[in-house]
């Protein structure tokens, strides 16, 4: 059965202590993996993506939880997802960006590998079950897609591909972080990495993923490896506007900003368990 879960948006920026914790806690037993699907009114694409993702893991015989968290969606779309098993459902009260959402979900997460997928339906979700494949065979801290990857394929726009180089290349020449895509909308994480990492993370939309890989840089985490993806058509209007590249660009500064201050620091379990 579907479960849907209220929750209270964060009054400020950084995850509750209480709630990243949880995440240094045993997965739970039959849980490989936990896949977080953020979505803000993505209408009728939402649906099939969750159903797709639900079926390729029951196919490939993987212990699995999907937590879908709606950022203050406005369509009615997580009604969208009643009957489809093993499917949890947060719901945001309020819009505050895919980052937020991710935060939300990552700490309700029990698998012991904790992965996200973009809900537009431009990714197949069975990506994700190869990620985790290659994730256990290599002892990988995590696994990304790479559209720069010489296997990958995308449908993007021109527009798209164009933003996407030019903002590659400002991430390379400001972090050096040996990835050569940090944005793709499709990922897994060892428990104990995101564990780890989370209490450092301030970004609340799009900028997350690169402060997540620049977070793990400063923590002395390099193994993470890029996988080919296949990109298709967006199935629902994309959310990423040229209002929320400026943004997304003026984030990546303060990132940089906060990297310059030592912010990025580990933050001890101890500690952690101190201010919880």
């Amino acid at each position: 059965m579907t479960a849907t879960l209220i929750a209270r948006p964060a009054a400020v920026a950084a995850p509750k202590p209480a709630d990243v914790i949880r995440l240094w806690s045993p997965a739970a037993e039959g849980i490989e993996l936990t896949v977080v699907v953020p979505f803000y009114n993505p209408g009728a694409a939402l649906r099939p993506t969750v159903q797709r993702l639900a079926e390729c893991l029951t196919e490939a015989g993987v212990g699995f939880e999907v937590v879908a968290v709606s950022d203050g969606s406005t369509d009615g779309s997580e009604h969208t997802l009643a009957g489809i098993d093993g499917v949890r459902v947060i719901v945001n009260a309020v819009n505050q960006g895919k980052g937020a959402a991710l935060h939300t979900g990552f700490a309700a997460a029990r698998g012991a590998w904790i992965g996200f997928i973009d809900a537009d339906g431009d990714i197949d979700p069975a990506h994700l079950v190869q990620y985790l494949l290659l994730a256990r065979a290599g002892g990988h801290a995590g696994v990304y897609a790479d559209k720069r990857h010489a296997l990958s394929t995308s449908g993007a726009t021109g527009f798209r591909k164009l933003v996407s180089i030019v903002y590659s290349t400002l991430v390379s020449v400001l972090f050096f972080l040996g990835i050569k895509d940090s944005q793709t909308g499709c990922k897994i994480f060892r428990r104990d990495v995101l564990a780890g990492l989370l209490p450092s993370l301030r970004e609340r939309r799009f900028a997350f993923d690169l402060e997540f890989f620049v977070a793990a840089k400063a923590a002395g985490i390099r193994n993470f490896v890029g996988a080919p993806v296949r990109l298709e058509e967006r199935t629902a209007g994309s959310t990423v506007g040229r209002s929320a590249i400026v943004r997304t660009i003026r984030d990546t500064f303060t990132i940089y900003a906060r990297l310059r201050r030592n912010e990025y620091a580990p933050v001890a379990r101890e500690d952690l368990a101190l201010a919880a």
